[in-house]
């Protein structure tokens, strides 16, 4: 038998570590997705039927609601991710690490399950989206979109559904940042919310939804009692708003990368 070199020997440590590494990442993932699926399957419950309720009941008052239920709450499935991020990070960190896990296979995993629960997002609101409206011509309303991007084709649905998961996969991952740098500061990690926060506001403007998105859009014709934000049109449109969100998921994953690295395991 011939000995084992050093190059080998290195090669191996290699492939255990990576190894290791990937068993952390889908380890992470999997434990994050199964709350993920919990917090989704109750959010979507229950906003079908709030959605339902409040188009059936106005259009029996004779009212025209027009406006799409969903972006009347100003994106409201974003804080069912921003609170799934923070609670199921901070709570999963020392298991992890204690189990053998890195803080960096835990970063890729919350990556991971993000990507994966914002893409199952994002094909729900759309579904959402269509129900919506085509439940409000049944009834002879009319129906848009509270500014947003453009829902008016096969191909602007389809940039929706994916702006859509990529608005959630930022608020996860803005979530898991907020909860780390509690972990890091304690009290002190509130004076860090704001400054962690910027990729939600990057992917808001980005998508023109939500309530930051939706306030920088408010055109006031010609005065503050006749304030709207007009809906958008245009491939251009689309495009800056997919772009700008896979801008802002990844620098949401960068910071939370970097975070995570020297996240203390035990409190301070």
């Amino acid at each position: 038998m011939s000995a084992t070199t050093v190059e080998e020997t290195a090669m191996s440590r290699t492939e255990l570590a990576r190894a290791g590494q990937v068993r952390g990442v889908t380890a992470a993932d999997r434990r994050l997705r199964r709350s993920g699926a919990v917090v989704g399957i109750w959010f979507w419950a229950i906003y079908a039927v709030y959605a339902v309720g409040i188009t059936v009941g106005n259009a029996f008052a004779g009212n025209d609601l027009e406006i799409s239920a969903l972006d009347a709450t100003l994106g409201a499935q974003r804080w069912a991710a921003l609170s799934l991020g923070v609670v199921a990070t901070t709570s999963l960190l020392t298991m992890h690490v204690a189990t053998g896990g890195s803080r960096r296979s835990l970063a890729g995993g919350v990556t991971r399950c993000a990507l994966v629960l914002g893409a199952g997002y994002g094909v729900v609101t759309v579904l959402a989206l269509l129900g919506e409206r085509l439940l409000s011509a049944s009834l002879g309303m009319t129906w848009r979109r509270l500014g947003a991007l453009p829902f008016d084709s096969p191909l602007t649905v389809l940039g929706t559904g994916v702006a859509e998961g990529l608005v959630v996969a930022t608020y996860i991952l803005v979530g898991a940042c907020i909860g780390v740098g509690f972990v890091h500061a304690r009290a002190w990690g509130a004076l860090l919310v704001v400054p962690l926060a910027l990729p939600a506001v990057v992917v808001d403007l980005a998508t023109r939804t939500g309530v930051v998105g939706t306030i920088a859009n408010v055109e006031l014709r010609p005065d503050i009692d006749h304030a709207e934000v007009p809906p958008a049109d245009g491939i251009a449109i689309l495009l800056l708003g997919v772009g700008g969100s896979v801008l802002a998921v990844v620098l949401a994953a960068v910071v939370l990368h970097a975070l995570l690295r020297t996240a203390p395991v035990r409190p301070r």
